[in-house]
């Protein structure tokens, strides 16, 4: 997933808006982020949840950066607030509700 991310940051825009099944690319940012939130709040401990949307949030803002390097793609601040509302939704949901659910899943198929 975290490579779907950086690849699609990074791709030109029609090949986005192909793959994203009419998706508006503010939903695209927002679920993107919000699932790799939740999926490494699954594997890790909740004293990392933190650490980890840092990190997510640091991933987004660095591919908005690099894509000024590209021709096709812009940095945008529209795109790193939904980058950071999907990272924010996420962390309080695992704090909440969902944190370390692989492990939980992992446990009950293994017993």
């Amino acid at each position: 997933m975290t490579t779907a991310v950086i690849v699609g940051s990074l791709v030109p825009n029609n090949v986005v808006v192909t793959l994203g099944f009419g998706l508006r690319d503010t939903a695209m940012h927002a679920g993107a982020y919000f699932i790799l939130m939740v999926c490494f709040a699954g594997l890790y401990r909740r004293t990392l949840y933190p650490i980890i949307a840092v990190v997510l949030l640091a991933l987004g803002l660095g591919l908005d950066f690099l894509q000024l390097l590209t021709d096709t793609r812009s940095f945008d601040w529209k795109d790193i607030a939904m980058n950071s509302a999907g990272v924010f939704v996420g962390l309080i949901l695992s704090f909440a509700l969902i944190g370390g659910w692989c492990q939980r899943v992992e446990q009950r198929l293994l017993s």
